[in-house]
Order: structure tokens, then sequence, then C-alpha cells
């Protein structure tokens, strides 16, 4: 099967050089100190083999790759390697051998491994910054690598950076720069029905001579990295709400559970039944409260870690506290009743626990349990 590619040359122009060496990296010692950098960051890189993803690497983090070489391969896959610098840990995975006769493969294996950790509660486990790179030299974008990987990413909500590498100045390279960068929209366009605002950034990774004997000044790192810092900012804003309320549900549902079984197994006196039922009731509302206690210190464990990210991603501003989706606490009142304005409130009455059996006691606290699980519920979804 043949397969469609994008090869075009242009008209030379001059390139425009990069401004006096990035602005934010001339902070003051002393101004970087007091950022707290995070202690991890997850990096994807993504292209076919030979396009300079080490070299890119390499000019963006500081790395000391070998060149040519590589990062280590042990066979087909996604590899993960980690390089501690300046106390990051950077976990970059890498993949290679990317053929188009290959690319369905890739796209389960990038695709599985995307979704497991950009879906994670904790922000140290997602990916940090994507990239996927396509050679200015050679000017080559084959649709395979748009249909198996590139739109698919998307599609699954993963933002991405696509570096054209080797972008230094040359014979008609601006040309194939912009020819590049108008049809990858273009297809993207076609295929996802939308315009993904997709970055696509130039970049030189290696410094040196022309033939000729001119200079090749690096640039591009500055706006790939603005470009990162931008997407994880947004990330972080979008899935913080949804990932706290998934957590609301599931310690929530663990709770009535829990609450469900221990009513349907607790003791019951026949004569001191009523009790009974309210010793069951501080269990199950003493448990409620340290739900609550959970939820609570599970999102500011969030919050104060997407706040580092943020704080390193530029100086952002620290998450507004109302990021979390509210819900109505339905608590105890005088260790009895649940409370603020449900009809859910339970009482017995000393004279008449003689005439409830067990059986009665415990269906009429499930129901309240139940209840109470769902008004909680329907009050976060209705904010």
């Amino acid at each position: 099967m043949m397969v469609k590619i994008w090869n075009r040359t242009g008209s030379k122009i001059p390139n425009k050089k990069e401004a006096a060496s990035n602005g934010k990296e001339n902070l003051s010692e002393e101004k970087q100190k007091k950022v707290h950098r995070p202690t991890v960051r997850n990096i994807l890189v993504l292209g076919k083999t030979g396009v300079g993803k080490t070299s890119l690497l390499n000019y963006l983090y500081g790395f000391d790759l070998p060149v040519g070489a590589g990062l280590p391969k042990t066979g087909k896959g996604i590899h993960e390697n980690l390089i501690t610098r300046n106390g990051t840990a950077y976990h970059v995975f890498d993949t290679w051998g990317i053929e188009a006769d290959s690319l369905p493969e890739w796209r389960k294996e990038v695709l599985a491994l995307v979704r497991k950790r950009n879906t994670s509660p904790h922000i140290n486990n997602w990916f940090h910054a994507v990239y996927y790179c396509f050679s200015a030299s050679t000017a080559r974008i084959e649709d395979a690598e748009i249909d198996e990987i590139i739109v698919p990413l998307l599609q699954s909500g993963c933002k991405m950076i696509v570096v054209l590498t080797n972008s230094e100045d040359g014979f008609r390279k601006q040309e194939k720069i912009a020819g590049m960068k108008e049809y990858l929209r273009d297809e993207l366009v076609k295929r996802l029905h939308y315009d993904p605002q997709l970055e696509i950034i130039p970049v030189a990774s290696v410094a040196g001579e022309t033939l000729a004997g001119d200079a090749i000044s690096r640039f591009g790192r500055t706006e790939v990295l603005e470009a990162a810092q931008y997407n994880l900012a947004d990330d972080i804003e979008k899935r913080l709400p949804a990932i706290y309320k998934m957590n609301v549900l599931q310690k929530l549902g663990a709770w009535k559970e829990r609450s469900l079984l221990l009513l349907a197994n607790g003791k019951i006196s026949f004569v001191l039944n009523n009790n009974s039922a309210r010793q069951l009731i501080d269990l199950v509302n003493y448990d409620l409260l340290n739900t609550f206690g959970a939820i609570d210190a599970d999102g500011d464990k969030l919050e104060a870690e997407a706040n580092e990210y943020l704080q390193a991603a530029g100086g952002k501003k620290p998450l507004d506290r109302r990021w979390r989706p509210e819900f109505s606490r339905i608590t105890y009142v005088k260790g009895y009743e649940y409370s603020k304005g449900l009809s859910v409130g339970l009482a017995f009455d000393v004279a008449a626990s003689l005439l409830r059996s067990a059986k009665s006691i415990r269906e009429n606290l499930s129901r309240r349990v139940v209840k109470t699980y769902e008004a909680i519920i329907e009050s976060m979804q209705k904010k």
C-alpha cells in the first residue's frame, strides 16, 4: 500500500535569530531559589528514527545524551529512562523504530500509556510535556503518523507540541517550514472537523557552522518550554475538578458500602434495641465525618501538588479554592440525626422499642444511609 506523504521545497528566506537568549532564564539566582520546583517531570517524545529527538531533549533540558545512539534501546516499545538533573527526576519516555508498517502497534501502546498516566489522580504521574517531532530538513509528514498517532492522541484529550527539528537556515528551509505547518493544520482539521490549535514550533537544537562557514545558532527552546508549561497549566485547571469529584464519589460510595455492611451485621439487642440503634447510628456518622476529612485531605494534597507545578510553570498564581466542586456535608446533630434541612432524621421512641424488630431497624437505617448518600451526590451534581 502506498504511503501518502507531504514533501515540498521552496525559496530561501533568511532565518530569524532567537532574541537575546531566553528572557525568563535570566532571573537572578536568588529569585530562582525561591521557586519550589517539582521533583518529577515526565516527558514523552515521539517521532520517526533520525528526526533529532535526542538533540531536542539535550537542548530543552540540558541533558547530555549521546546523539546518534540516542537513548538506550532494548527492543520494540516505549522505554522509560530516568535522568536526574538539578534535583529534578526527568522520566523520559522515548519510542524508536516508528515506521509506517508498525504505526498501528505503536498507536495501541502509546495511547494506553498516555491514558493510564493522564487519568491518574496524582499530577506526578501525568505526562508534563508531549512532543511529536518532524524534521524540517526532509519536510516529510506521513499521513500514517497523523492517522495512527497524532489524531488519536488529540482525540483522547492529550495536549502535544509538534516540533519541527533541524529548522536552522538552509536552502528553501523557511518555505518548507511554512508548508509543513499549513499541511499539518489542514489535515488535522479534515480529520477532526475542528481546529485543535496545535502548537507547531520550529527548533534548531544544535549549534555549529554550515558548509559555507556561516554560524548556526540554536533557537526555539523558549517557545517550546513555554508551550509545554501552558499546556500543563491548562491540564491542571481542567482535570483537577473531575479528579476531585471522582474521589468524592469513590469515598462516599465506600462509606455507604461499609455502613450497609455494619447495619446488616451489627448487634441489636432484643429489649434495648433503641440503644443498639443509636450506637450503630453513631458509628455510621463517625465514619461519615472521617470520610469528609479524608476527602478534604486528598483535596489539599492535590491542590498543593498542582500549585507546585503551576508556580514552576511561569510563576502562575495558586489555584482558587473554588476549583473544588461543592457538596452538602450532611451529618448528624446531637449524635442521632442527619441535618441540613434534609428529612432523613432518625429518633427512636424508647416506649416503642420493644415493638420494633431487629430486621425493621436494619432496614430503616439502611434506607437512611442510602438516602443520605444519594442526597450528597445529588447536591454535588447540581453545583
